[in-house]
């Protein structure tokens, strides 16, 4: 028992300190609040009709009909019900619920990391505080990208696996490199494992050319492949995710072209992927890198308090607002900025440290990381490297933002920052030089910046202009914004030098390492929770009643819902249309939020919709039109012209491009024409419609439309739905028997009705899910019988070392 004790101790100090950091810093949570955050909040509101019926019903809503007209739900619910990995995670968790527990999570597997290349276990829960609580981490939590802080959370497991595999411990590597993979795709953040492995690209590389150097070419094949396996493991967890996203992805902005008539910056329908203006949008400046190390170095958020005492706060009161109101404090180049993605000022005194004393493989590695993905967080402001990816790199040009590569950064940045320090003081031979020179070069930068910043920058940013334009006293806000960059600089250069006080004194025998380890543990997580505080604090917790109300239907939602038609759109002109999905928890809308359209819809919404295309507004069978009156009261106005779920036609209009086919929008009579595309002739046929008949919607369930048809003769008919295909997942029926549907008016479907009476069914079927989820099952099972066995035999004894040595 005493040895099982003084195996576990270690594990069981670094957890009380972790689930101690997060009760602390998410205090509110554990007293039954809950964090209103944006995102958040728009994921409710767009995924409130699949939550609704599958609560309902049992059956997962794969398509929905709450935005843009209708599209998968593939990236909004993520229904992964197969994949056991969700489990792993919850454990990891110790299954507190977010926020804490997504940041108890990521501290265990960065200190797993840190333990298994052998770093000091002090030191190692030092390093894991330093990377949860990163100021950008709460930043990009705080604004409610939770998908994206899941994937960061679960990096450091990954790298720890590559590094195993290729100091030959391959079982133990490969594992923990697949489970930490198969968690972080199951986070849905594609981006930033994309990112991620582009790093990891680099130290393959590094170790291969270790390899030749050292004639050891057959153990880096057995490592590459132990890794390769993990990578199909990890994929397959996440197979009904990752291949229906895949075939999205294929119809979305992100895919190949569609028009040739380009229209503006924010569409790709002329190119394959988005456009370079689109993607580049959130691209970090000089000024926004500044704030690695000084946090308030380009002003910290776009709205921040300053409190009673401030310059702006006190020209307010002058001019006779005694309210509090945030102040612009960013002036650096985005255009709105959530706050710094500071780092900790003396990890990056450490991160220097390290590259001047610390010789390995994984230096090197740090180094080329680093840079790359600083560069790439730059966006067009470093286009000379940007634009090399962009144009060449696979998937490169899928994704935009790309300042929010910054979370892969935060993870590298600690991680060799104290893989460096444990190995500086390790070193019996270590000189003072290398500690002299990254504390003059770091503290010296902060230094200058506070003493001359003022006369070095206009601290004027992009946005000022309109501000004053407002009202603003834009001179205080200067003035508050050069106090900012002063008083963060100072405390940046008294927090290094405090840690270079620390390791001086160590070095001169009158610290021990725990002491050490324990002083610099609290130095970084005290200035790291100071500073995230300004962004992701207890104002950022509500209780329950409160936050419910975000999701109040106003008096036009009652109005509309008590319609009893199972199924029109509505388009709310009262909100910002399409960024916004507060109508679509209430209503089948027109617009909506979601950052991966369907492209056909981001056509439409361009070119027909925003231009006030009343026809084609009809033709989507919008009808409800919300907007304010004179009094800024809203009412619903009521489209007589929406043309219903579906109508037959008697004019085929065949068009020779996809540009012909949404231009034909302009003039056509939407109730009797339909604009099909020239690749469907061959379905069309001789038919000869004449628009005798009826149709109509007699059931509506997000994956199932149920229709009654009844005509003379065979007939073509146009449904309000939108087009999804071929092959995707819509099959249609008629009376039980398989039939193809075409697309018609750009968006639309269409079908031949033959004469009679019969039941038309389209039903949201797509095999890419059934078959993703039956791997799913296979690949996240046997990842978790690893898991078990792995642990099993720890609980024993019989597992290898797992701490290795330096390259």
């Amino acid at each position: 028992m005493n040895k099982l004790f003084s195996l576990f101790k270690p594990i069981l100090i670094a957890l009380a300190v972790f689930l101690l950091a997060a009760v602390i810093y998410f205090l509110p949570q554990f007293q039954g609040k809950k964090m209103e955050m944006g995102d958040i909040v728009n994921f409710e509101r767009m995924a409130n009709e699949a939550k609704q019926y599958e609560k309902k019903t049992g059956k997962v809503a794969l398509w929905t009909n709450a935005l843009f007209g209708g599209m998968p739900t593939y990236q909004i619910t993520a229904p992964m019900k197969k994949n056991l990995i969700k489990y792993v995670e919850k454990a990891g968790h110790l299954f507190i619920p977010r926020p804490a527990g997504y940041f108890i999570i990521g501290m265990i597997g960065f200190y797993l990391l840190m333990m298994v290349l052998g770093v000091n276990q002090y030191l190692a829960i030092v390093g894991a505080l330093c990377f949860a609580f990163t100021t950008n981490n709460m930043v990009i939590f705080d604004a409610g990208h939770t998908s994206k802080v899941r994937a960061l959370m679960s990096i450091a497991p990954i790298i720890a696996g590559v590094v195993l595999c290729y100091r030959n411990k391959f079982l133990s590597g490969g594992l923990i490199f697949a489970l930490g993979f198969a968690v972080n795709l199951y986070g849905n953040h594609p981006q930033m494992t994309f990112y991620l492995g582009i790093t990891l690209i680099v130290m393959v590389l590094l170790y291969l050319a270790k390899a030749i150097k050292e004639g050891t070419l057959p153990s880096f094949a057995k490592a590459s492949g132990v890794l390769l396996l993990g990578v199909l493991l990890g994929v397959g967890s996440s197979a009904s995710k990752l291949w229906t996203t895949y075939e999205y992805g294929e119809d979305t902005m992100r895919g190949k072209p569609i028009l040739t008539e380009k229209v503006d910056a924010s569409s790709s329908s002329a190119q394959d992927g988005l456009a370079w203006d689109y993607a580049m949008v959130y691209s970090n400046s000089r000024l926004d890198l500044m704030s690695l190390i000084v946090p308030l170095a380009a002003g910290g958020g776009s709205s921040e308090d300053l409190g009673k005492s401030s310059a702006f706060a006190k020209d307010l009161r002058k001019m006779g607002v005694r309210q509090q109101v945030p102040a612009p404090t960013y002036w650096g180049k985005l255009a709105i900025n959530g706050g710094p993605i500071y780092m900790g000022a003396i990890v990056i005194f450490l991160l220097l440290l390290s590259f001047l004393t610390w010789n390995s493989t994984l230096r090197i590695w740090g180094v080329v990381a680093i840079l790359m993905t600083l560069l790439f967080s730059m966006g067009n402001n470093a286009s000379w490297w940007n634009k090399l990816f962009f144009d060449y790199f696979p998937l490169f040009n899928k994704f935009r933002t790309p300042n929010s590569v910054i979370g892969v950064t935060s993870v590298i940045v600690p991680m060799i920052a104290f893989l460096g320090l444990d190995s500086y003081l390790k070193n019996d031979k270590r000189s003072n030089k290398a500690l002299y020179i990254a504390y003059g070069v770091t503290a010296g930068f902060c230094l200058i910046l506070a003493l001359v910043g003022s006369s070095v920058f206009d601290f004027v940013s992009p946005n000022d202009a309109r501000l004053a334009q407002s009202g603003f006293p834009m001179d205080s806000i200067v003035d508050d914004r050069i106090s900012m960059l002063q008083s963060s600089a100072f405390k940046s250069f008294a927090l290094i030098s405090a840690a270079f006080g620390l390791l001086f004194f160590y070095n001169k025998g009158k610290l021990s390492k725990l002491i050490l380890a324990v002083a610099l543990g609290a130095l970084c997580f005290g200035d790291l929770f100071i500073t995230g505080k300004r962004y992701l604090n207890s104002h950022d917790f509500i209780k329950e009643r409160a936050y419910k109300q975000n999701f109040q239907p106003r008096p036009v939602d009652q109005q509309i819902l008590g319609d009893s038609d199972p199924n029109f759109r509505v388009l709310d002109l009262s909100i910002n249309t399409f960024n916004s999905s507060e109508a679509s928890y209430f209503h089948k809308t027109i617009g909506g939020y979601h950052a991966a359209k369907l492209q056909r819809t981001q056509d439409i919404i361009v070119r027909h919709i925003s231009n006030n295309n009343q026809k084609v507004l009809n033709m989507l069978n919008t009808k409800y039109i919300i907007t304010p009156d004179g009094n800024n009261k809203l009412v619903a106005q009521r489209n007589p012209a929406s043309l219903g779920n579906a109508w037959f036609v008697n004019n085929i209009n065949i068009v020779e491009t996809a540009d012909q086919e949404i231009n034909a929008l302009n003039d056509f009579d939407p109730i009797g024409d339909a604009i099909v595309h020239k690749e469907f002739t061959d379905y069309i046929g001789a038919l000869n419609p004449t628009k005798e008949g009826s149709i109509q919607l007699t059931s509506y369930e997000p994956n199932k439309l149920v229709y009654k048809s009844n005509a003379s003769s065979d007939q073509l008919a146009v449904f309000s739905e939108v087009w999804y295909g071929p092959d995707k997942g819509w099959n249609a029926y008629i009376d039980g028997k398989p039939v193809e549907h075409i697309r018609s008016n750009y968006i639309l479907r269409a079908m031949k009705v033959p004469s009679g009476s019969h039941e038309i069914v389209f039903e949201f079927n797509p095999s890419a899910y059934r078959i993703g989820e039956t791997i799913s099952l296979i690949s996240s099972l046997l990842l978790v019988i690893g898991l078990i066995a792995f642990l099993y035999l720890g609980w024993n004894n019989k597992l290898p070392e797992l701490r290795t040595k330096e390259d």
